[in-house]
């Protein structure tokens, strides 16, 4: 059989080519499309009449909206390659825009050897790449958030080997070598310990999967450490305990502090009972000292309930997540080599939506925090130009709503803190995005100024706000009614009001009578 004849003997070809969930497409050695399978034509959205006889590339280029550019074969395309060489090869190219493949190209070869065509298969392997590329972000964004806590973090087997430790904990002890999974009551103590620490709460976790904490007196050198270790449980996506994390902070000069303050009590009362009567001004100015070291007690008792809620509800919000992230990925890995069915498409979901909750809660929060405490940049900025910025950045999801983003005149330079006022304009047209629903279109920019004040606003034709909604909405964590099954953390317009303030003005909505709002920031002019 020659080359034009494969694909028309419909005995043989008929059923893979309706029944196999793979894209396969016939060429001629010139790369002209000689048939495609109908899985192929559904998900790039063509008939085999409509592109028959065209050249492969010039398909692909249409696709991409650059017809142009149709004039040779695709550089990332090794079809040329194993026409040339008679041999087989595989690639991985993006179709059309979000339909990324991994394609074999497998040479037709006449009786003579001579090759006369192509036969491409291929892949779809878009949702696996895009979750390759969520879970590289959010394992970076978490290492990032525990590195800053400011407290120290392990990671412990349940063999209390150390798996992981943080900068603090590095900080703390430069020796450990994780690569060699030491005992931690080896490496956390100075001599080592020969057995499990009599106080460690880690093996109360590892053996009964709850929360424990203890404060320690570790032995390093000459002196001893005093720690507060809180343990949570690592469970995998069946509930078993596969190890520990450690929070630590160390409280050893609050603990000497909290010692020598209860010595000098115990002496100033006996000192009070000696005294005469000369001696009461000094009695009282003791007393009104005590005071003071009394309230300063209180404010770090204060700080470290603060620190404790807080790393405890750093382990509980993150915890879930890891575990999703973790459970889901291994079967992601133990499947990949497979077309995914639902079963797995439910896998990438749940996947998608751990990281998506760690990734908003840990940057929202951190951005929320760094927010208030950066000091201001103020440089001369263009509106502009920080306009094509969020342009690029929100492309996709204005492309897939078909909504546009303008600016209602051109915008002008203005002196400012340039991160920030980019945080202001992401937040403001990401906020329209969650909350403007189906009927949003449109999301104008714009500028106008008082005497005083610059004013940027971000205007859209969403389903808006009422008069009551639009009082509250720069609270921490205060979310729109229309926000219902949308992800979020309700800081957005809660950093928007900050940043505003840093700057000498203020944020304040505008709310239409027909559809859509408007929230505006003032800029002070005196920077």
């Amino acid at each position: 059989m020659g080359f034009p004849e494969i694909g028309k003997n419909r005995d043989e070809f008929e059923f893979i080519f309706k029944h196999i969930p793979m894209g396969i497409v016939y060429l001629d050695r010139n790369l002209k499309i000689l048939n495609m399978n109908h899985y192929y034509q559904e998900k790039i959205g063509v008939s085999v009449e409509q592109v028959k006889n065209k050249y492969c590339y010039e398909l692909r280029a249409e696709l991409h909206g650059r017809p142009q550019r149709a004039l040779k074969p695709c550089e990332d395309c090794m079809a040329p390659e194993s026409i040339r060489t008679g041999e087989i090869s595989t690639f991985i190219k993006e179709i059309i825009p979000g339909f990324i493949t991994e394609n074999t190209i497998i040479p037709v070869k006449d009786a003579r050897g001579v090759v006369i065509g192509v036969i491409e298969m291929l892949r779809d392997i878009t949702k696996s790449m895009l979750i390759s590329r969520e879970l590289v972000e959010s394992e970076e964004k978490y290492k990032s958030v525990v590195d800053n806590l400011g407290i120290g973090v392990s990671l412990i087997s349940p063999q209390m080997e150390i798996l992981a430790l943080n900068k603090q904990m590095n900080q703390w002890f430069p020796h450990i070598e994780v690569e060699k999974r030491p005992l931690c009551y080896r490496e956390f103590n100075d001599p080592p310990n020969d057995d499990i620490c009599s106080y460690c709460p880690t093996q109360k976790t590892l053996q009964d999967g709850g929360v424990h904490e203890s404060v320690t007196a570790t032995p390093l050198g000459d002196e001893i450490r005093n720690y507060r270790i809180i343990s949570s449980p690592i469970k995998d996506w069946e509930g078993n305990v596969t190890g520990a994390i450690e929070m630590v902070e160390d409280i050893t000069d609050k603990k000497r502090k909290e010692e020598e303050l209860q010595k000098y009590r115990e002496n100033l009362e006996a000192m009070v009972k000696e005294r005469t009567e000369k001696l009461m001004a000094s009695n009282e100015a003791l007393k009104r000292e005590i005071a003071n070291r009394l309230e300063a007690e209180k404010a770090l008792e204060l700080s470290s309930e603060e620190i404790k809620h807080f790393a405890y509800s750093v382990s509980h919000d993150l915890k879930n997540p890891s575990i999703a992230i973790y459970g889901l990925t291994r079967l992601l890995t133990k499947n990949c080599d497979e077309l995914l069915d639902e079963r797995g498409r439910q896998y990438c979901q749940q996947i998608l939506r751990s990281s998506e909750q760690i990734t908003s809660l840990v940057e929202m929060i951190n951005l929320y925090m760094s927010t208030k405490e950066t000091t201001l940049s103020v440089d001369t900025i263009n509106l502009s130009d920080l306009l094509v910025m969020i342009r690029e950045e929100f492309a996709v999801p204005l492309n897939i709503r078909q909504i546009e983003l303008n600016e209602s005149r051109p915008l002008p330079q203005i002196r400012a803190d340039h991160i920030a006022i980019l945080r202001v304009l992401r937040n403001l047209v990401d906020n329209a995005l969650k909350y403007g629903g189906e009927t949003l279109t449109r999301i104008v920019i714009g500028y106008k100024e008082t005497e005083e004040h610059h004013v940027v606003f971000v205007n859209d034709d969403g389903v808006g706000l009422t008069e009551e909604e639009s009082q509250d909405v720069f609270g921490l964590f205060i979310r729109q009614k229309t926000a219902a099954g949308i992800a979020g953390t309700g800081l957005g317009l809660t950093i928007v009001k900050e940043i505003a303030d840093q700057h000498g003005g203020k944020v304040w909505p505008e709310v239409s009578k027909d559809q859509g709002i408007t929230f505006n920031v003032s800029i002070s002019k005196h920077l």
